[in-house]
This record gives C-alpha cells, structure tokens and sequence, in this order.
C-alpha cells in the first residue's frame, strides 16, 4: 500500500540454543539488557542459518553442540559469508583447545555457560559496540 510505514526495524540479536530452558532464560536476560534490540532464537543451526541470513543480526550468540550441526562451523561459515556480523560462541565446553577453535572460526569472544552472568553482557557490550570503552 502506498504511504504504509515504513519505520526503519530495530535490530536483532539471535540466540542459536538447542535446550529450550537456556534460550528461553538467554532471551529474557539479553531483553532486558538490551530493550531496543529485538532478540530472535533458533533450536537449532539450519533455522538459525535461515534467521541469521534473512535478519543479518547485529549479534549472534552461538551455541557449540547443537543437535543438526557444530556451532563453531556455522560460525566460520557466517564470518565467512557476513563479516559484519559478531558471534559470540556460548558452551558447557570450555578450555583452550575449544576457545582456540572458535577463535580461529571468527568467534569474538568465547563465554563457559557457567560464567554467563560475569561474562557475557560485557562480551555482547563489546561486540555490539566496540568503539566505546567498557
């Protein structure tokens, strides 16, 4: 229809997260620290590669072990492909050899699942806006 609204979208973060207790707590905790983003989620790597690349998120945060695909590929593979756009790997895994592999994959930070609270909001601060000083 001529003259609809055309308001620009708010931008997105997407959650690539296969367990639907930590996405659904992923979202709600990354909503509230960022409300002028909107926060999309996939359960699993095809449909966060489909979201990924309709949305162009601003932020992914990417699950390692996801059941369809390894989340450190899908990250080489969105780095690849759109640059612009940061992930960061969340997993139970941690240790050098995983943080390593992710790195080497694009990723631009690597939290432990168990360290979400402390590290993650200054990763996704980080990422999002890497020109202020936090």
């Amino acid at each position: 229809m001529p003259g609809a609204d055309h308001a620009p979208q708010r931008p997105v973060i997407l959650i690539i997260e296969d367990r639907a207790v930590m996405r659904a707590m992923l979202r709600e905790f990354v909503q509230k620290a960022f409300p002028d983003y909107t926060v999309m989620d996939a359960h699993n790597g095809a449909r966060g590669m489909a979201l990924c690349m309709e949305h162009r998120p601003k932020l992914v945060l990417m699950d390692v072990r996801l059941p369809d695909a390894n989340g450190i590929e899908l990250t080489a593979i969105i780095t690849a492909a759109a640059p612009y756009i940061p992930v960061v790997i969340i997993s139970y895994l941690s240790g050098h050899p995983y943080v390593e592999q992710a790195m080497a994959a694009g990723a631009c930070a690597y939290v432990a699942k168990d360290r979400l609270v402390s590290e993650l909001l200054p990763a996704m601060r980080a990422a999002l806006f890497p020109d202020d000083a936090y």
